[in-house]
């Protein structure tokens, strides 16, 4: 998906015209820092590692893998992933079914970059985050369930218990299960180009992504892939100076909202299909009404010539 974050403007002489246009293309551009970040946050899989999207120190920025595996007990049926980006930790767990309580213990044991982050990171601060859900059911009969996806802050579950079905409650969207990947990605909150420490409990007003599903055949394994891109900085112990170096933002929250406006369900894929729909239904007018526009004419045509033809021949 690309974004395009220009905005268009009206201005009196032509000298302002074409200096207006030359430094809207030099600031939000195809390969502008901004839409770099705009592709970024909808796939931090392949998005540039760009270093200045948040103001405040410079640190260093790298991108992280995990799979973990969930419902692997023959009475669970429902579970939740809920990835804190600002700390790097989260909780994964299954359930009974969507009602049945889940205590909220975050940890990052298992988490994208434990090992490295554990060693060398001192603060860090989520650049962008993606969650992946992918259903291995062996047949298609028995992928039954529900699965939601959403944004929220960590204020919410940072610690106590909670259901999966209250997070289909604070869901942006939930529909069917199927045999396709689910995924959810993160946005930054205004206090997100904050610094908190790693592996530890984030500020309330961070925000966390996660995905619940409930409904789904009890005892069949079903996978998380998590993608996680962090800025952090270096502990003081390992003989890496600081940068030294100052960010200078972007503004996240402007690219965020234009994001938001273009596509407000651009951070989740459970509308997919529904999205996919609307495009062919709207290929599919436009080529009815091509085509009977053709007709019409047609249609006039002959009218024409069955009514005027005989004067023609005459003359």
């Amino acid at each position: 998906m690309k974004y395009n974050l220009m905005a268009k403007s009206k201005t009196k002489t032509v000298k302002k015209v074409v200096k207006s246009k030359r430094s809207r293309r030099a600031l939000v551009g195809t390969h502008s820092p901004a839409n770099r970040y705009a592709r970024l946050l909808h796939n931090p899989d392949n998005g540039d590692h760009i270093f200045d999207i948040y103001d405040g120190e410079r640190g260093e920025t790298q991108k992280f893998v995990s799979t973990l595996t969930l419902n692997t007990l023959s009475t669970q049926t429902s579970g939740l992933v809920f990835f804190f980006g600002a700390t790097g930790n989260f909780y994964a767990g299954s359930a009974a079914n969507g009602a049945s309580p889940l205590t909220i213990s975050p940890t990052n044991v298992g988490a994208p970059g434990e090992a490295f982050l554990n060693a060398n990171a001192f603060k860090s601060r989520c650049k962008a985050l993606k969650l992946e859900l992918m259903p291995s059911a062996a047949s298609f009969s028995n992928i039954t369930g529900d699965v939601a996806a959403g944004v929220t802050t960590i204020n919410n579950f940072v610690s106590g218990t909670t259901t999966v079905n209250n997070f289909f409650d604070l869901a942006k969207a939930y529909g069917p299960l199927r045999r396709e990947t689910v995924c959810s990605r993160w946005m930054p909150s205004g206090l997100d180009h904050t610094y908190a420490v790693y592996n530890q409990l984030p500020n309330e007003d961070h925000n966390g992504v996660f995905i619940a599903y409930r409904g789904w055949p009890a005892g069949i394994a079903i996978s998380v892939r998590i993608t996680y891109v962090v800025e952090y900085t270096v502990k003081n112990n390992i003989g890496i100076p600081p940068t030294g170096a100052v960010s200078i933002p972007i503004g996240h929250q402007h690219i965020l909202g234009a994001m938001q406006q273009q596509d407000p369900h651009w951070h989740h894929s459970i509308l997919d299909e529904v999205k996919r729909a609307g495009v062919g239904i709207a290929k599919d007018a436009g080529a009815f009404g091509r085509r009977m526009a053709r007709e019409g004419m047609i249609s006039v045509a002959e009218k024409f010539f069955k009514k005027e033809a005989p004067l023609l021949l005459t003359l």
